[in-house]
């Protein structure tokens, strides 16, 4: 017995260091940016309320295929003159009431549904664009936080370093005083900078956690080769496309029904004259057809057409933002190429005379003001070259969005 529950014991350890072990090796995988925007969409009330607003959409298609337009009605009533004459006059008459559909009604609200049903995927797909947008965004100035933090940082040590070797050298005799005041200063305004950036970088971490529920950024961005992959249709103009269309349906179902739905009612009638007498039976059949009035129709018909008239509107509209932004994306990402050449140009320079100047500082030949400058030189030109390059980075990923493409 013992050996079995040591066996037991055993093998549960080894379960749960293969779960542990899993677990670990899915959080260490490297998180896209697609993931991102899948985490942020799951996040959001369109997406948990999106199957809520499908069978709303599938219920509205199903009254317009439906075999009446209305819901029937079921009345009943009773005739007696037991409170003045009481001769025993009896009368009752039960009755049920069905609305049709106009020639032409049931057809346009069987469009108008289905256009509302395309107008729900477009919207829905329109607002993950906006939301890839959003997160695009937020990942990039994360990047932009955690490149300047790590640039700090990096600086901190640097100039940890110079202070080492300066004090060790006034204690030698070979620097004076200021110049260790001097090391010292830049050594507390680079830790200074360090903890500024820290805390953008630690305030972009959060928002961009809030926004996606994930605790890490992605690797990596986007490549330029997606650019090229861009839809048919841009999502933010098919939206406002089937819009219109949903406008046009509108119209059409507005112009059809001119008036309420006519009735036919089958009723069916128990009476007899005086007490005594036996019971008469009939069936009573009515159509009930109501009228079109301008007071009725005029409001519905202008309000549709007015609808349809702002949407055209913003088509068109639409299509010209849609084409700028691209337009501009497109200029953004060739400047940003052509700076972060420039940069790498300005960071091998000043690589190349910081080092000149370090070594000279070390050899006695230089003083210390000149070598800290060409360290401020090298810092601000590494940083610039790290910024452009996520420049660039960024600049494909606004191109993209432009363009419709959801990562």
């Amino acid at each position: 017995m013992r050996r079995f529950r040591s066996s037991s014991s055993l093998l549960s350890k080894l379960a749960v260091a293969a779960v542990i072990g899993s677990a670990s090796a899915a959080y260490a995988a490297p998180l896209t940016l697609k993931e991102a925007v899948e985490a942020a969409w799951s996040r959001q009330p369109e997406a948990r309320a999106l199957d809520a607003r499908q069978d709303e959409a599938a219920a509205k298609r199903g009254a317009a295929s439906a075999l009446f337009p209305g819901a029937p009605v079921i009345g009943l009533s009773q005739r007696t003159d037991q409170l003045n004459q009481n001769r025993g006059e009896r009368e009752t008459e039960a009755e049920i009431a069905v609305p049709l559909w106009m020639p032409g009604t049931r057809n346009a609200a069987q469009r108008l549904a289905a256009a509302e049903t395309t107008q729900l995927d477009a919207k829905t797909l329109a607002a993950r664009l906006k939301l890839a947008g959003e997160v695009r965004e937020a990942y990039w100035q994360a990047r932009f936080a955690q490149n300047d933090k790590d640039v700090a940082l990096r600086k901190v040590s640097e100039t940890g370093v110079l202070l080492e070797d300066v004090e060790r050298r006034f204690k030698a005799g070979d620097l004076a005083r200021a110049d260790l005041n001097q090391a010292q200063v830049a050594e507390r305004l680079a830790r200074a900078t360090a903890a500024e950036a820290e805390a953008r970088a630690n305030r972009s971490q959060r928002l961009f956690s809030v926004l996606t529920g994930l605790a890490q950024l992605p690797e990596a961005g986007e490549t330029l080769s997606d650019a090229g992959q861009a839809p048919a249709l841009h999502p933010l103009l098919a939206a406002t496309s089937v819009a219109v269309q949903v406008g046009q349906a509108r119209l059409a179902q507005a112009s059809a029904e001119r008036r309420d739905p006519p009735e036919i009612a089958l009723g069916f009638v128990r009476e007899r004259p005086t007490a005594g007498d036996g019971y008469d039976k009939s069936v009573r059949v009515a159509v009930r057809i109501p009228l079109a009035t301008h007071a009725r129709n005029a409001p519905r018909v202008t309000a549709a057409n007015a609808e349809l008239i702002e949407m055209q509107a913003a088509l068109s509209l639409e299509q010209e933002r849609i084409q700028a932004e691209s337009d501009a994306a497109r200029a953004e990402l060739e400047q940003a190429t052509a700076i972060e050449a420039l940069a790498q140009e300005r960071f091998r320079l000043a690589s190349e005379t910081q080092g000149l100047y370090a070594k000279a500082f070390k050899l006695g030949e230089l003083d210390l003001p000149t070598r800290l400058r060409s360290e401020n030189d090298r810092f601000e030109a590494e940083l610039a070259l790290t910024r452009a390059r996520l420049e660039v980075g960024r600049a494909i990923s606004k191109l993209n969005q432009a363009l419709g493409l959801i990562p």
